[in-house]
């Protein structure tokens, strides 16, 4: 298991998304980071992490994006794209 974590901007409406060419090969599951925030930290938001679990030996590619859930994708204010190896 691999962990990537996002810096979150949930208190302004983002939330990241995974996209991904290959679904077989690993499972991917979305959590907050659940760590308590300082009381005065006013407009601060939790981390993302998606957790990769490696099901079958291969390659897939790993698009993520942020952006508002009510607004188009192409929003998007941040993207990352990974290409994981699985052995």
């Amino acid at each position: 298991k691999k962990e990537l974590r996002f810096a979150g901007l949930g208190t302004a409406g983002y939330m990241w998304k995974c996209y991904m060419d290959e679904e077989t090969k690993v499972k991917i599951e979305r959590r907050m980071d659940n760590k308590p925030l300082s009381p005065d930290a006013v407009g601060a938001s939790h981390d993302e992490i998606f957790i990769i679990t490696a099901l079958k030996k291969g390659t897939v590619h790993a698009s993520f994006i942020q952006f508002r859930h009510w607004e188009p994708e192409s929003s998007a204010i941040k993207k990352m794209d990974y290409t994981i190896e699985i052995s």
